[in-house]
This record gives structure tokens, C-alpha cells and sequence, in this order.
């Protein structure tokens, strides 16, 4: 492991050793370490359950210099991503279901989804919602710019927007697709998605848009990320778990809300819409009838 990485190699070595008030507060920080590191010592406290004075304990066993010492080296961290390989190392160090019936872990999955969307909700500020929300409506064109597992999303968010008769160019690393990047200007949407570690094509791609004057909207995970700085609007959508896996589920409940949000406002104009597609897809046979009981 990478020598940024080292408090969260020596969290991880000492957990099997730390009492239930520690460990809260070392599954916040191993569950998020960019988002904990700047935290203040109150913020950590209150994430954990635990008081102040035991965030600073446990600083102090960590092998930190107080609270000041754990936030520097969490936030050395933010500098220099975890590799897939040491998520993975993080997660196996860690038995999270320790103590608990096989049933109750599978349970504990769940929750930490709907953890993430709790903590996406708390983050969204509404205004900025809403004026993404107007962007979409008003644009000329719409560009999705993903990458690796991340294409799933825009895969979602182009299909739903084609549904309310959006122009959409969907770019997922394939080279033949930069040359529509031509086409983008002022007037049009390029939405970046990404998350750590993230993609050079997605930032590249961001960046481009943005000197040809496009309004750039970035669905990410921390303010620190290279879509945030690029982005004319950011919205933060955590899919930390503890796993070398990201999980999508807050990022595809942020997309799917604001389609909703889009839909609704422009109402009558989608509904018309999709009884026409019901229509098509009726001519053509798309959907199989349910089977008679």
C-alpha cells in the first residue's frame, strides 16, 4: 500500500483491537476517508455516535498527533487515490460482519446504500437541482460523458431523456465519438459522470466542452474531484462502501429523481410523447404480452 495510504493500513490493522465506540468511528472514516478528512472533530463525532473527546482518543491510538494529525493524513489521502487492489486490502483487513449471523450482514449491505442516499439527500441543495433541472429542458443538445463501470449510468440517463425527445450524444471512450464533440457549443449540456478513481477520458472530454462555451453539469463524489473544478454546477453523490466496489445506487437515485423532476415539468409535452411511443412500440411487437394463468 501506497505510503498516502498508510492511516488507513494502520486503521484497518488495529480494528480487530478496538472497542465498539471505536470502531464507529473507524467504519465512517473506511467507509469515506475523503469526505472524513474534512471533517471537523464535532462532524466526525456526530457521524459516528460517539462523543468528541472519543474521536480524540482515538486519534491518539491511531498513532496520530490529536485530531489535527488524523485529519492531515486522511487528507493526504484525497491527493492520491486508493488503486482498486488496496480498496480490496482495506476490505479483507476488515470483517464487518464480525459477531453478526450471515443473515444480519446481508442486511447490513442494504443499509449502507441507503446510508449513501441519506448522505446525498443532506448534501443536495435544491436551487442548484432545480436549475440543472431548467438546463436540461432548454438545451439544444445534451452530451453524457462516461466511462468503464460509470457507462451503466449514462446508459440510464440517455435512454430516459431520448424518452422526452432529448437530443442525446452518449461518449463512453469510444474514439470514433470525439468528433461529435464539434457539434457542442453555448446553448448545450454536457454532463460528466464519475466518480474515484476517475476516468482521463470523462475529464478530458469535460474540458474540451468547456472552452467550446458549454454548460457543464458533474455528478461526483467529493469536492475534491477533477470533474467539480471543470463543472459549471456539481452535485455529490456518495458511493462509498466498504468493498473494492463502488455503489450505485445514489447516483442512479439523483439521476433518476431528476428525470423525474424534468418530466413533470414539461408535463403535458411527455405525455404526449410517450403515447406516441406506445404506438411504435405496439406496431413493432417490442414488449411481450403477460402470459394468461
Amino acid at each position: 500500500m501506497g505510503e498516502n495510504s498508510t492511516i488507513l493500513q494502520r486503521i484497518a490493522e488495529l480494528y480487530p483491537n478496538m472497542s465498539r465506540s471505536q470502531r464507529l468511528i473507524a467504519d465512517v472514516i473506511l467507509k469515506d476517508p475523503d469526505t472524513s478528512a474534512f471533517y471537523n472533530v464535532a462532524e466526525l463525532a456526530k457521524r459516528a455516535g460517539v462523543s468528541e473527546s472519543t474521536v480524540t482518543r482515538f486519534a491518539a491510538f491511531v498513532g496520530c498527533a490529536g485530531f489535527p494529525g488524523l485529519s492531515r493524513a486522511l487528507q493526504e489521502i484525497v491527493r492520491k487515490r486508493l488503486t482498486t487492489g488496496e480498496r480490496f486490502s482495506l476490505t479483507t483487513r476488515l470483517d464487518p460482519g464480525e459477531g453478526q449471523p450471515e443473515r444480519e450482514q446481508v442486511i447490513q449491505y442494504f443499509s449502507q446504500d441507503a446510508q449513501n442516499i441519506a448522505l446525498m439527500i443532506e448534501r443536495l441543495d435544491v436551487e442548484t437541482f432545480f436549475r440543472a433541472r431548467e438546463r436540461l429542458i432548454s438545451a439544444s443538445r445534451i452530451g453524457i460523458v462516461c466511462a468503464r463501470s460509470t457507462v451503466s449510468l449514462g446508459q440510464f440517463f440517455q435512454f430516459y431523456l431520448h424518452l422526452l425527445g432529448k437530443d442525446v450524444v452518449l461518449f463512453t471512450g469510444d474514439p470514433r465519438m470525439i468528433d461529435l464533440l464539434q457539434r457542442f457549443g453555448p446553448g448545450d449540456v454536457m454532463v460528466g459522470i464519475g466518480f474515484s478513481r476517475y476516468a482521463h477520458w470523462t475529464v478530458e472530454h469535460l474540458r474540451y466542452a468547456k472552452k467550446r462555451g458549454t454548460w457543464i453539469m458533474a455528478i461526483t463524489d467529493y469536492p475534491s474531484s477533477p470533474l467539480a473544478p471543470l463543472a459549471d454546477e456539481s452535485f455529490f453523490t456518495p458511493t462509498g462502501i466498504p468493498s473494492h466496489m463502488d455503489s450505485f445506487v445514489a447516483p442512479l437515485s439523483f439521476l433518476t429523481g431528476l428525470l423525474r423532476a424534468v418530466s413533470n415539468r414539461l408535463s403535458k409535452q411527455t405525455a404526449e410523447i410517450l403515447h406516441e411511443m406506445e404506438d411504435l412500440w405496439e406496431q413493432f411487437g417490442i414488449y411481450e404480452p403477460p402470459s394468461s394463468v
